[in-house]
Parts: structure tokens; C-alpha cells; sequence
């Protein structure tokens, strides 16, 4: 930081540029209290280890990130490097100094040493007219007219290919490099620019070599690998490859740009995709910045930071209350569970919910439970499973279970509903009602979704043994939803005894009326093996294997009694 000025305000040691003095401290130390008051300071990221503020004055804009001590882990680790906000700064420092756009440091604030590590502060300029490539990608960019659209997206992949490859031309290394992390400013008539920013996960060195480029590049292409098509991750590898080149820094020859490397590149970021969603798995059962861990003297459980915490305390209460209940809307009442629609506040705005009772029908559910976990938290544990690995299933709010003896007996789970939807039988039966053509275009429109959502379940090495037509939900936008996932279990590598399983299932749910031709069959077949990609080899004995599945799952269901769903 050039130019700037040593202020101590109480415990804080400042370092700030003398035109921003004024602006940011007062005589009791940072305007924080101040802003936050005259409603100027707004919280743009918060965690128990640091809060992010923007803070829009008249005339300028900037960010303020309070970095916390959360831990021990954390205060050992200070006292033998400097704090967090001096290290950004440097590497603020340091990535300017190397030619790539990154954020500007107006101040850092540092605790007094006579007691020990403490917070530390920095604060930096708002870059005008920027938003974060993510929200860029996710909420702008699909708002714009379909040429311009497509346009700005292959122009995208191309400039971010370029900057990556600067950014690894100068030595620089962000291993947190994700599009959160880089900033975009589009401005009407002018070529749109990139900003690094969340430096402290930054190492700058010599320029960067394959291994060491291909392993920031599988960190970046986690995001992408999930939401781009392999035609923009095409341009982007070409852009960057062209970049690098260019300088000389890497021989990249054109031979390599289209073989070994960029499908090794793929292999890895979908190795490293696995052991990224397995190691957060678990998460929706601890305590954090998005769950949280409740119990009360009838039920314990987990549930959602979000979920209103009046709405919370009264299903801890008495978890059977909103059964009985007149403004609840019962939508299923079996032995084996009890289905009911209701109204509840998430995030601040009432919504409507689906609150599902797991009853105990045997004595030995609540032993089992022991070994192994109940089917109301098999489902919540699954929902949020798929939802991070961007499979679509409604968000689940709060699972519970009723506690006696240290034994877990009547489950419940509360999850976001699903509007205006219908699941897939209602969905082809409503077909009928259509024009040949209509209808025609409609069902191989839902088949070719099914297919392929079926194909990145399994891709994902994800298995659902009651994968049933009553149990894919379609939205009043056409979009499939997951639902009824205590079936759903996730493998190592999924065998193909169990991929052929889940598709006999969703084919035996059509086995009863003439809904489905076989030539729709074949074409459900053909998207989930991909023929376009991998060819037709083995298809047939896939048909075999599904049909011979179905053929004895309806005789088993005739001998038992039971209809199939």
C-alpha cells in the first residue's frame, strides 16, 4: 500500500491512504457502528470466521471484511504469521505488481500485540458496476435476448481462458479459484473485463508448469464441469492453450491442445468432484453456517439455518401438532406414514411445506436405528446430497425424531414443496387430452430429461431402488424434481446390477396401459447410454436385462398382491 498513513485507534493499529483517513475512522476507531446504524453497511458474507460488509457512502463504495479468531487452530496459526488482512494485502500487492486485476487495498487494521493475536480488518474500493461471475452466470446472463445471450457466453469462455492463462503466465496461484472469486464488469459498448479477488488463498511464484496448471484448472472447472456444456469448456481449453502459447511459457502444441490433456484435465476434476461430495455429506449433520443441530425434552434433530425460528420451536414442541391442525392440508395417510401440506416462514416469507411421519411399524425399527440410520434422516441426508451434486429434489428444512429409552422412534422431515407439479403418470396421462403432434412433442421432450437425469444420477454414482414414475415430480416449468429418497444410496463405484434395477423400476412403473411404446422406450434407452457420444454397442443387452427385471418384478407383485405404483 503507497502512501499511506499509521493511525492507532484504541486497541487497532491502522495503515490507511491519507485521502480515506476521514472517511473511515473516526476518533473511537472504524465508522462500522456508525454505517451499520444509518443503514450503510450491508452484510455481503458472514461465517464464524469472518463477515464481509459493503458500505455505499455518497461518492464511493467499499468492502469491509472483518477477519475473526474463531478458533484455536486460528489464534496458534497467528502467532506465527501475520494476521489475515496484512497477507491479502500483500498478495494484493503482489498480483497488481504482476498485471492482473485484482482489488485495491484502502486500509488494514491490526490488534494490538501487548495482548496476543487478535482481529484483524482490511478494507478495499467496490470496483464500479461489477457483479461475481457466478451470480453474473446464474441470474443476469439468462435474463438477456437469446443472440445476445450466446454471444456473451462464447465470449466469456474465450476471455476467461486468456485471463486463467495470464494469471498463470505471472505465477500466481488462487486455490480457491472459483467464479465467486472473480468478479465481472460488462459494461454496455466495452469488452468485458475480470477482477481476482479473495486473494488469501493466493501464491505467487515462477510461472506455472503443467502439473501445477492442471490442478488449479480442476479447482475452476468444479463449478463449471456441473453448469457449462462441453462446447464452452472447449473454448475456454483452446483460449487458454492460445494464450499460453503465445507467450511461449508452456509449448502447448496444437496436437496436445486436442488430446491427452484435456481429457485428463476432465477425468480429474470428475475425481476430485466425488471426493468433494462425499467429504460433504456430512454436513447437513453438524453444526454451521447453513445447519444446525436442535433438540427439545420430546425430539432431536437437524434443520436448516434459515427456517423461522417461531416455526421451529413449535414443531420441537409437539412434532404431531400440524397433523391436527385444520389449516393443514392432508395429502396421505397410510400405516406406514402420514403426508400433510402446510404454510411455514423460511428465510422470512411464509411458503408452503411438506411435513412427512415416519411411523415405527415394527418393534425393531428402533433398534435398527442403531445400526444404521432411520428413513427420515436417510432422506434428509440424501436431499441435501443431491442437491449438491445439482441433481433437482426439493430442499429439505428439518428432520426429527422422537427420543425414548436413547432409541429414535416416529421420524420427521420437513421439506420446500414443489408448485404446480405433477408427477410423471399424471403428467403422460394429461398428454392424452393433446393434439397427435403436441402430445408426440411433449413426451419425447419428458423422455429425454428423465433419460438424462437418470444418466447423471448414476453418473454420480447415486442409485434409487424406488425410482418410480410417482416419484418424479414435474414443475409448472417443465423441470423434473426427485422425490421420496429413502431409497436413494450412494457407492463407490455403482454396480450395473443396480443401475439396471432403478431403470427396471421407472419401466415397470409404465407396464400397466399402452402409455409407452416401445419405440419410446428405445429412445429413453438411447439418451441414458448416450449413443450420440458412445455409440450403440451394448444396448441390446441393456433392453434384455431391463425387460427380464420387469417381467419379474410384475410377477412377484402378482403373487404378493400388490399393484405396482
Amino acid at each position: 500500500m503507497t502512501e499511506t498513513v499509521p493511525v492507532t485507534t484504541g486497541d487497532i493499529r491502522w495503515q490507511v491512504r491519507p485521502e480515506s483517513r476521514d472517511a473511515l475512522l473516526g476518533p473511537d476507531g472504524l465508522r462500522l457502528d456508525e454505517w451499520r446504524a444509518a443503514g450503510q453497511a450491508v452484510v455481503v458474507k458472514h461465517g464464524p470466521h469472518r463477515t464481509v460488509y459493503r458500505v455505499t457512502l455518497p461518492g464511493h463504495e467499499f468492502y469491509v471484511k472483518h477477519n475473526r479468531l474463531w478458533n484455536a487452530r486460528a489464534w496458534l496459526r497467528q502467532l506465527i504469521r501475520p494476521p489475515k488482512a496484512r497477507l491479502e494485502h500483500q498478495r494484493a500487492r503482489e498480483v497488481a505488481a504482476r498485471g492482473v486485476p485484482t482489488i485495491e487495498v484502502l486500509a488494514i487494521g491490526e490488534g494490538s500485540t501487548r495482548n496476543g493475536p487478535s482481529d484483524s480488518y482490511l478494507i478495499t474500493r467496490g470496483l464500479d458496476d461489477t457483479e461475481q461471475l457466478d451470480t453474473f452466470l446464474e441470474a443476469t446472463l439468462p435474463t438477456f435476448a437469446a443472440c445476445r445471450r450466446t454471444h456473451v457466453r462464447h465470449l466469456l469462455a474465450k476471455l476467461l481462458g486468456a485471463f486463467v492463462a495470464r494469471m498463470h503466465d505471472a505465477g500466481i496461484t488462487h486455490h480457491d479459484l472459483h467464479p465467486g472469486n472473480l468478479l465481472i464488469r460488462l459494461a454496455e459498448g466495452e469488452r468485458p473485463a475480470l477482477f481476482l479477488i479473495d486473494l488469501h488463498a493466493v501464491r505467487v511464484g515462477p510461472p506455472l508448469g503443467w502439473p501445477a496448471s492442471r490442478d488449479n484448472l480442476v479447482i475452476l472447472n468444479h463449478w463449471f464441469t456441473m453448469r457449462a456444456g462441453r462446447g464452452d469448456r472447449l473454448r475456454f481449453w483452446r483460449a487458454y492453450c492460445r494464450a499460453r502459447h503465445e507467450v511461449n511459457v508452456f509449448p502447448f502444441a496444437p496436437a496436445i491442445v486436442h488430446g491427452a490433456l484435456p481429457v485428463e484435465l476432465e477425468r480429474r476434476t470428475w475425481l476430485s468432484n466425488l471426493r468433494f461430495w462425499r467429504h460433504r455429506d456430512r454436513r447437513c449433520l453438524c453444526n454451521n453456517k447453513y445447519y444446525q443441530t436442535v433438540h427439545s425434552a420430546l425430539a432431536t434433530g437437524h434443520a436448516v439455518r434459515d427456517l423461522d425460528p417461531e416455526a421451529l420451536a413449535l414443531l420441537l414442541a409437539d412434532p404431531d401438532g400440524p397433523f391436527e391442525k385444520l389449516e393443514a392440508k392432508l395429502l396421505k395417510n397410510s400405516p406406514s406414514s402420514t403426508v400433510a401440506e402446510l404454510v411455514l416462514n423460511v428465510n422470512g416469507q411464509p411458503r408452503p411445506v411438506i411435513y412427512k411421519r415416519f411411523r415405527v411399524t415394527s418393534w425393531k425399527d428402533p433398534w435398527t436405528s442403531l445400526l444404521r440410520r432411520s428413513a427420515a434422516l436417510r432422506s434428509w441426508v440424501a436431499g441435501h446430497g443431491l442437491r449438491e451434486r445439482c441433481l433437482p429434489t426439493p430442499r429439505p428444512l428439518l428432520v426429527l425424531h422422537r427420543r425414548r429409552a436413547g432409541l429414535s422412534h416416529e421420524g420427521y422431515l420437513l421439506t420446500e414443496k414443489v408448485d404446480a407439479a405433477a408427477d410423471l403418470h399424471a403428467f403422460v396421462a394429461g398428454l392424452n387430452s393433446l393434439g397427435d403432434a403436441k402430445r408426440l412433442a411433449l413426451l419425447r421432450g419428458r423422455i429425454d430429461r428423465v433419460a438424462r437425469l437418470v444418466r447423471e444420477l448414476h453418473r454420480r454414482r447415486l442409485g434409487h431402488r424406488d425410482l418410480k414414475a410417482a416419484n418424479l415430480l414435474i414443475d409448472g416449468a417443465g423441470h423434473l424434481q426427485l422425490i421420496d429418497l429413502v431409497g436413494v444410496t450412494r457407492y463407490a463405484r455403482l454396480p450395473r446390477g443396480r443401475r439396471v434395477q432403478n431403470l427396471m423400476r421407472l419401466n415397470a412403473s409404465f407396464h400397466e396401459g399402452n402409455r409407452l411404446t416401445r419405440t419410446d422406450r428405445l429412445r429413453f434407452l438411447r439418451v441414458y447410454l448416450q449413443w450420440g457420444l458412445r455409440g450403440r454397442a451394448g444396448w441390446k443387452r441393456w433392453w434384455q436385462q431391463v425387460e427380464q427385471a420387469t417381467a419379474d418384478k410384475v410377477a412377484q407383485n402378482a403373487r404378493r398382491g400388490r399393484m405396482l405404483a
